[in-house]
Order: C-alpha cells, then structure tokens, then sequence
C-alpha cells in the first residue's frame, strides 16, 4: 500500500511539473509570437533588400505631418543670425525660377520637370510610389500663380507645413518623435554613379563597396565620357548596371558650360534625370566608398522631406559660396555665417511635393553661369575664407534653406556646434553610411571580377 501511494504521489507530482512546464513553454511562445507582431514593421521593412518582394506602398504625409504634436524646440529657439522659410523669401525664389521658365522650360520638360503655368497638367508622376495626388494637392493649396503670370502668391499655411516638416525630422535626432510615420515596406533603392574617363578607375571602387554590401543591387550608371573599352568592360562584368549616356548636347545649346566638369552643373540633371525614372535615388559620387546598407530610415523619412545630404560641420555656406551666388538668389551672404555646406555627392533623393521645387530650382541654377559659377566673384565671411567654391554645393544648401528649419545651437562632446539640419541624414540615422576617399583607384576590379 506504501508503495502504492508512492506512486501516485510521484506521478501526480509529474503532471504537475509536466503541465507548469507546458504552461511556461506556451508563455514563452506566446511572448514571441507578440514580440514578432510588434516588431512586424522591421521585417516588413526589410523587403528593401529582396528583390523578390514587390512593394506598391505608395506614402502619402501630408495628413501625417499636418497632425504631428513635436518634441522639437525650434519655435522656442529663434536665430536672426540664420534664414529660415518665410513667405517672403519663398515668393522671392519662385519668382526669380519662373523668371526664368520660358527661357529654359523646352528643356527642362524633357526631363518631366513642371511648368508653373500649367501646374495640374505638367506634374506627372516620376514612378509607381509617386503620390501625384498628393504632389498636386499640396501645390495647389500653397501655391498660386497670378494672372500676370509673374507674381506668386503663397499662402501661410506652407510655412505652418514647412515647420511641422522640420519638426518631425528634428525629433528623429535624439530619438524623440511622439508619432512616427508608418511604411508597409521600402522599395530596394536604385544607385546612381556618373564620371568620365578620368575618374573610372575610381569608380570601380565605389561599385566594388556597392557589392559588397549590395550584393543584388542596381546601378545606373551616367556616361560622362567614358572611353569604349571602358564601357565594354562595364557591360561584361557589371550585370546591375544600366548605362545611360549623358545629353550633354541637347543642354549645350540653353547652358555652354555643361560640357565642363568641373562646374558640376551636370548633377542636377543626371540626379534629375534619374529621379523621373526610378522615383527613389542614391547618388554618389565615383569618390564614394559605402560601408553600410542601413538606408532605411533615410529613405523612410525621405517620404516626408523628399531630399538628404550631409552637412560639414565647422564649414559655412557663407565661406565657400562667391558673393554673386548669394545675389542671385536675392540673399545676402551674411545670413549664411552659420548655416553649414552640405556635400552634393552623396544624396538620397525622393519623389515629393518639396522635391519638385528644390529640384526646379537647383536646375535652374545650374543652367546660369551667374548662378552656379560666378566667376568673378569672390567668397565673404565672418571667418577665415580660402575662397574656395562649390559650386553645386553652394547653391542646393542655399536652395534647402527656403524650406527647411535650421537645427538648433547646441554642444556636441566638448564642442558648440549646430544641431544637424533636417535635410541632413544623421536626423534620420546616427551612423556613417558612407566614406568620401579621393584618389583611392580600383583599376583592376571590375577585370579582376567573375562576369556576372
């Protein structure tokens, strides 16, 4: 009888443990099972780099950003030493563009850019994630042509949206957004190369950097000059590159100086051309090495500010942009003491609302000789000045100061440095995505490589 008890007392103790195990396992899965659904935005996310995922997500912010409550602290912090957006200097800019439209607007149509006389006809969608709808809807609301097809009218409330923009990308910096923009998925992004011959041996390093990290990506590569052999060796051991030549002719005829590199007034229209096509965009400069491919946050709130560059911190735009660049924009040079260069070749580029007028006017720019060259001007600053100019450089930061809320002063380590701009990448990611290394030549990488 002893036995007996024993017995079942031990075999009851089992079941006991048995079914507290099964109840432990079943809240472990279950605590999984929430964590994956909670986390299920990052692997859908992640479709950015399966090119068998196919994503039509097509983003639509303004409704977002227009409900957005900030953390930021820029409405509380003004600058009178920086511009900021103001119906003024917006009016003043669009005007002097379309001053220059029916000069220039043959063409810039060829490149799908919009004409402001016909607004609602001449926006057409660049790709499938293209938001014309919204495009539309957004340039009509703030914007107005008047009938003596010379004067703009812009309404208030652009400037409220231009705030709320800035905000929401200035919040992304100390990871204190109180609402974030949600995607279904992300498109894989397209890169976008461009250099002549002189430049293509370092452009193999730029695409070796690409496949390493991007071992599936595609390229679309801008011909600025290569020589034959070197475009034969492109098509055998480059699968993902898609060659376009560059129209240098075409542009000759409105703008002589395109066909001279070393003004830099192609990129608009290689960075242009390429957005029409593709909707989303990385460009890089042959100089580029990526060491990352942790593009997404970027390219998310890209959806939102619809262009991204990075800032140099400790150069200001004032120091390396000669004094008539200022005037023909209608600025004054000393507004630009304390506002950092950007560099303009490394950019993610997005088809927006904002996008089609800072692509406009950076065109524009790059078309007058007054605008991006100015040669016989010199820089102006409060600083120690190298005279140096930079062209492309110079004027998209100037161009991103209509619509964009600078960061604000603050110390960085042990130094006082600005906080970075919203058009800057680090809002959107705290990381180096990649290197600029000038010089650093790959001759025999693509020779060298097995033909894919």
């Amino acid at each position: 009888m002893l036995s007996i008890r024993r017995f079942k007392l031990g075999r009851r103790s089992f079941f006991r443990r048995f079914l507290s195990a099964i109840f432990s396992l079943t809240c472990i899965y279950s605590l999984l099972l929430c964590y994956e659904y909670l986390n299920k935005p990052y692997h859908l996310i992640s479709a950015i780099n399966n090119e068998n995922i196919r994503c039509d997500f097509k983003p639509s912010t303004s409704e977002f950003i227009l409900n957005y409550k900030t953390n930021s602290l820029i409405e509380n912090q003004p600058d009178l030493t920086r511009v900021e957006p103001t119906i003024q200097r917006i009016r003043s800019l669009l005007e002097i563009i379309r001053s220059k439209e029916d000069k220039y607007q043959s063409l810039l149509e060829t490149f799908d850019v919009f004409n402001m006389l016909n607004p609602n006809i001449s926006l057409k969608p660049y790709s499938i994630e293209s938001n014309i709808d919204e495009i539309k809807t957004l340039y009509n609301r703030f914007i107005k042509l008047m009938p003596d097809n010379k004067t703009i009218q812009i309404d208030q409330t652009f400037i409220d949206y231009l705030r709320k923009v800035s905000n929401y990308l200035l919040d992304g910096l100390r990871n204190k957004r109180t609402n974030k923009f949600e995607v279904e998925c992300v498109r894989k992004p397209v890169f976008v190369l461009a250099c002549d011959q002189g430049f293509f041996d370092e452009l193999q390093g730029a695409i070796h950097t690409l496949d390493t990290y991007w071992s599936d990506h595609r390229i679309i590569f801008y011909d600025l000059g290569i020589s034959n052999e070197q475009e034969i060796l492109l098509r055998m051991k480059c699968a993902q590159c898609t060659i376009i030549k560059f129209p240098f002719s075409s542009i000759q005829k409105f703008a002589r100086h395109i066909g001279d590199l070393t003004t830099y007034a192609f990129k608009p229209f290689v960075i242009q051309d390429a957005l029409r096509r593709y909707g989303t965009i990385i460009y890089a400069d042959s100089s580029i090495r990526f060491n990352s491919n942790a593009f997404n946050p970027v390219v998310i709130d890209n959806y939102i500010r619809g262009f991204a560059a990075r800032e140099l911190p400790g150069h200001y735009v004032s120091c390396y942009t000669h004094t008539d660049t200022f005037t023909w924009f209608n600025q004054s040079y000393t507004n630009f003491d304390n506002i950092y260069i950007a560099e303009a070749g490394f950019v993610v580029v997005t088809d927006t609302f904002l996008t089609r007028l800072i692509m406009k006017a950076w065109l524009t720019c790059a078309l007058e000789p007054e605008c991006l060259i100015t040669f016989r001007s010199q820089t102006n600053c409060s600083r120690t000045s190298l005279n140096k100019h930079r062209y492309d450089q110079s004027a998209i930061v100037i161009i991103l100061s209509y619509f964009f809320f600078q960061g604000n002063k603050g110390t960085w380590s042990d130094k006082k440095l600005n906080d970075p701009a919203p058009y800057d990448m680090f809002t959107s990611i705290q990381r180096s995505l990649g290197d600029i290394v000038r010089g650093s030549f790959e001759q025999y990488y693509l020779s060298r490589k097995k033909s894919s």
